[in-house]
C-alpha cells in the first residue's frame, strides 16, 4: 500500500492517521518523543506492510507481473492499490475521496511539528497537488514508480509493469477487491487488540 491506503486505513483517530503517514519516513526504532497515538499509527503502518507481504491476493497481483520485475513488483502493487482505492474510495470508506483527502491534509499539516523534514516536504507537495486524488488516474502511478525505478537504476521496469497492468487491468482490479477488505479487517483486529 502507498500513502492513500495507509492514511485511509489509519483514519480511526487523527494521531493514528499521522503515524500511518509517517511510517515511510520513520526508520528503525520509533522515537519515544512521538505521542502515543502517533506511535500506534507508525506501528500500524509497519504491521500493514508485513501483512501485505504475505496476503494471498496481493501475492497473486505481484505474480501477474513479469519475472524481470519481481523484485520491484510489490512496490508497483503498492502504488496500484492506491489507484484502485482512489477510484472506489467511497465504497470502502463511506465518504467521497475529495472530502477525505482535504481532511487528511488538514490533519497532517496540523501535526507538522512531529514530521521529519522529508515527511514535511512530501506533505507540502502532496497537498499542493492533491496527490492522493490524482491516483484515480494511472499517469501519477507511472510517474511515482518511475521515480523509484530511476533511484534504483531500473527505469526499464516502468514500461514493463505498466504494459502488464494495462493488459490485465480487470484481474488486478479483482485482486484489489479481494485484498482491500482483508487489509481493513486486519487493521480493525489489530487496533482492537490494543484496547
Amino acid at each position: 500500500m502507498n500513502f492513500l491506503a495507509h492514511c485511509a486505513l489509519a483514519d480511526s483517530a487523527p494521531g493514528i492517521l499521522v503515524g500511518g503517514f509517517l511510517g515511510d519516513f520513520v526508520k528503525g526504532p520509533i522515537p519515544n518523543d512521538l505521542p502515543d497515538d502517533v506511535r500506534v499509527g507508525v506501528r500500524l503502518h509497519r504491521r500493514l506492510d508485513a501483512f501485505s507481504a504475505v496476503e494471498p491476493n496481493i501475492k497473486r497481483s505481484v505474480l501477474r507481473l513479469p519475472g524481470s520485475a519481481r523484485r520491484l513488483a510489490p512496490v508497483f502493487i503498492d502504488l496500484v492499490t492506491d489507484h484502485f482505492l482512489a477510484r472506489t474510495f467511497e465504497r470502502w470508506h463511506g465518504e467521497p475521496l475529495m472530502r477525505f483527502t482535504a481532511r487528511a491534509y488538514r490533519t497532517l499539516h496540523a501535526h507538522d511539528t512531529l514530521m521529519t523534514a522529508d515527511a514535511n516536504r512530501f506533505l507540502r507537495f502532496a497537498s499542493e497537488h492533491d496527490l492522493f486524488s490524482t491516483y484515480m488516474d494511472l499517469a501519477p502511478i507511472e510517474r511515482a514508480f518511475g521515480r523509484i525505478c530511476r533511484r534504483l537504476g531500473r527505469v526499464d521496469l516502468v514500461g514493463t509493469c505498466m504494459v502488464a497492468l494495462d493488459a490485465d487491468y480487470a484481474a488486478f482490479e479483482a485482486d484489489f477487491h479481494e485484498y482491500y477488505p482483508a487489509l481493513q479487517s486486519h487493521t480493525a483486529q489489530w487496533l482492537a487488540q490494543l484496547d
